[in-house]
């Protein structure tokens, strides 16, 4: 028990740790993906649809570009903060961005869900976009389309949107990350990745896992009783020496 306790105390102190577990958990959405796909049908479980509006969506493949910030920035975002928030929002931030991550399993495996995509001519353009999105469809109908609600996507960017504004709570910061957080819930639509109580689910999450994430971080911070220490990343002299002087001129 004393070196679990040692172990759990080291990670919570070590930033890129943090953040790599987070990864970690994150990544499992290949490992619940695939395991639906072997152990159920593609049709096995729920389709949550909203009728007649999940239906009269034209998937666009422009759309894809929101979507893919999403993807990227549900890593990205975390690794930055990693730099810059301080050590109890930044536990507060994980804590609420993994939480999420294993409450969806669960759910995934419990009560599959998933979503009947077009057929990829029913993708309108010529573009890249449009191709890209059409070959998206072909390859879930390969692999498996489950894993539905809640959408990651949708709790990802609006659990990073709660977090950066409540790091700089400022009307630039607040309009910009609001906008993110909008144009990528409506990506999961408007690609027809996912049905609308997925996005409706995806926010419900985002709400529950962001005040557990806030409570449990809050609540370790003081058992450890360092909400006043940084715990700075260990990188190269010169790479250090840029994010001081970067995050002095945010402070």
């Amino acid at each position: 028990m004393t070196l679990i306790r040692t172990r759990l105390k080291w990670l919570m102190q070590h930033r890129l740790a943090l953040f790599l577990a987070l990864l970690a958990i994150e990544s499992l959405f290949f490992v619940t993906n695939g395991l639906n796909s072997m152990l159920r049908q593609p049709t096995d479980g729920w389709e949550l649809v909203i009728l007649p509006y999940d239906d009269q969506i034209t998937p666009n493949g422009y759309w894809l570009i929101p979507y893919f910030v999403g993807f990227a920035f549900a890593a990205l975002i975390p690794l930055w903060a990693a730099f810059f928030m301080p050590i109890r929002l930044y536990r507060q931030f994980v804590f609420a961005m993994a939480s999420a991550a294993l409450a969806s399993y669960v759910l995934y495996m419990l009560f599959p869900t998933y979503v009947t995509k077009p057929a990829p001519e029913m993708v309108p353009g010529d573009d890249v976009f449009a191709e890209i999105l059409r070959n998206s469809y072909k390859l879930d109908a390969a692999a498996s389309t489950h894993n539905a609600a809640p959408s990651q996507h949708v709790f990802y960017a609006l659990i990073n949107m709660a977090f950066m504004i409540r790091f700089r709570p400022r009307p630039g910061v607040f309009g910009v990350w609001v906008l993110l957080g909008a144009l990528i819930s409506a990506s999961t639509v408007l690609t027809q990745r996912h049905n609308l109580p997925d996005l409706i689910a995806g926010y419900a999450m985002a709400v529950a896992a962001y005040y557990f994430g806030v409570w449990l971080g809050a609540r370790v911070t003081e058992r450890l009783g360092d909400g006043d220490r940084f715990y700075p990343l260990r990188i190269g002299r010169r790479l250090g020496q840029r994010v001081q002087r970067l995050r002095a001129r945010m402070t």
